[in-house]
């Protein structure tokens, strides 16, 4: 295990099954513990080394293209944020309700 922030980092795993998903292909790990883990096979020594990582020399968290899809997903939500403003909220939100004076029920006769 490869990856520096997973609790089984620098420990050998024996991969017993490959499986995929809609977020890629996943290995399942046993360690020596008996634990298997699910993990991604960039996380392994096993698949090619990532080059962003080894140009930041192991400083590198997330690389470009993360970088870049996390913008994407800022604008988005920024642009939606613009659309559904507070104005368009105001008659639904508690705080700008406005108070009615109790009235007394023989006064609407």
């Amino acid at each position: 295990m490869t990856h520096p922030f997973h609790p089984y980092s620098g420990q050998c795993g024996v991969c017993v099954a490959k499986r995929g998903n809609r977020a890629g292909s996943r290995w399942l790990l046993r360690f020596d513990d008996g634990q298997i883990c699910s993990v991604p096979p960039q996380w392994t020594d096993a698949a090619a080394p990532d080059l962003e990582v080894i140009a930041g020399g192991g400083r590198a968290v997330c690389g470009l293209a993360d970088l870049l899809a996390l913008s994407e997903m800022l604008a988005h939500l920024m642009s939606q944020k613009k659309d559904t403003g507070a104005k368009k909220r105001k008659d639904n939100y508690a705080a700008s309700v406005k108070e009615k004076t109790p009235q007394s029920p023989w006064s609407l006769r």
